[in-house]
């Protein structure tokens, strides 16, 4: 039923402004999704097996415009997903549940489109237009201050103008400091307040300088890596470059730290925390745990309740203990909980293995999500009885 087609590393899918015909969902590789700028690219996402993109021109209609360009990182096969497919799909689907799933689709593509990042250079003005959107819309009384969630601006703009959280926070932070918003705390949350009548006025004095700042963080931040965005271009986990990086491997002539940044921490926690002794990871909140890599760092009678879970089959551990965030201490402790009768069988199954062996992520996101729950509660139930 549905077609599938591989791509060499460097290959480009499809261009931003192209006209969409299909969805993708990977089946290997890693693919890099961008905006284009004149000469400049900017790029939104590194997306590998299991995760889907295109959706958004496919669900807004045949032809609809792409929003982003999307090309391979690395050699790579997706399956194909056409609007004759999806809709043969709707087919089933409730028609309450299929005109809410295209509603919501449209006004987010209507949203996006009167808020375009490439309608000015100016970053600052675009932030501050989906500042004010959000305040007529959250705000329905006839005042002329206005509030609106802190957390909400940083996921509205920070999804509609593909900037990171943190560069969102920084504008507001900005405006509050030449007087334009004022962030107040209500419990443990922030809103943010201003003179709605007054805002345009006051933001065309500062719009210039603070344009400038964000616009310069964005220009420092293109021309470096994290260690997050490394591991996903290689298609390995964090904790093997860290790794490589700690054992003199990696080119130490590659690794660099923001000036400002590191300066800034060091000054917090002092040049002694080089020489202490490294602490060990121990959680004790279910909120801590959000990955089935922080179970690794649960205590041992936790990890024993989680693991022998006798609902788990075989080849479900399998998929468990050969994921990347799996380390080989972690998965050892895993065995080592597994119901005696299950594990004989997982032991027997591992060691038929080959190299070539790759894990089912979708299964694997399943079952992460089901042992972090459960984790959680094990957790509010060991804090509960002290």
């Amino acid at each position: 039923m549905f077609s599938s087609k591989k791509y060499a590393a460097g290959e480009v899918l499809f261009r931003q402004g192209q006209p969409g015909i299909s969805a993708h969902i990977i089946k290997s590789g890693q693919f890099e999704v961008y905006l284009e700028n004149g000469n400049k690219e900017q790029q939104l996402a590194v997306v590998g097996p299991g995760q889907i993109f295109g959706e958004m021109a496919l669900l807004g209609g045949s032809g609809t415009p792409r929003t982003a360009s999307v090309r391979a990182l690395t050699s790579s096969e997706v399956i194909n997903l056409s609007r004759a497919h999806l809709l043969t799909m709707f087919k089933g689907v409730d028609p309450i549940l299929k005109h809410l799933v295209l509603t919501l689709v449209n006004r987010l593509k209507e949203m996006n489109g009167k808020i375009r990042p490439d309608r000015t250079d100016h970053v600052c003005e675009a932030f501050c237009r989906i500042l004010t959107l959000l305040a007529k819309v959250k705000d329905d009384n006839e005042e002329d201050l206005v509030s609106v969630s802190f957390e909400e601006i940083l996921d509205q703009a920070s999804m509609i103008l593909a900037l990171d959280a943190s560069d969102c926070a920084f504008v507001l932070n900005e405006l509050e400091k030449r007087y334009v918003i004022k962030i107040e705390e209500a419990g443990n949350k922030r809103q943010v307040v201003f003179d709605l009548q007054e805002f345009t006025g006051r933001l065309t004095t500062v719009a210039d300088e603070i344009g400038k700042l964000i616009e310069g963080r964005m220009l420092q931040r293109s021309s470096l890596i994290d260690v997050t965005k490394l591991a996903d271009i290689a298609g390995v986990g964090q904790t093997q470059v860290l790794n490589k990086i700690g054992s003199g491997d990696f080119p130490i002539e590659l690794v660099s730290f923001k000036k400002e940044d590191a300066e800034s921490w060091l000054a917090n926690v002092g040049s002694d925390f080089f020489t202490s002794t490294p602490s060990k990871k121990v959680i004790t909140s279910p909120d801590q745990v959000v990955t089935f890599a922080d179970i690794a760092f649960v205590k041992g009678s936790v990890q024993k309740k989680v693991f022998s879970n006798e609902e788990i089959g075989v080849f479900q551990w399998i998929t468990l203990l050969k994921h990347e965030t799996a380390t080989e201490e972690f998965a050892k402790r895993i065995l080592s909980c597994i119901p005696p009768r299950i594990g004989k069988e997982v032991r027997n199954e591992l060691s038929q293995l080959d190299d070539a062996y790759m894990v089912d992520e979708f299964e694997f996101e399943e079952l992460e999500e089901a042992l972090v729950d459960f984790t959680k509660e094990v957790l509010e139930q060991k804090n509960a009885e002290g």
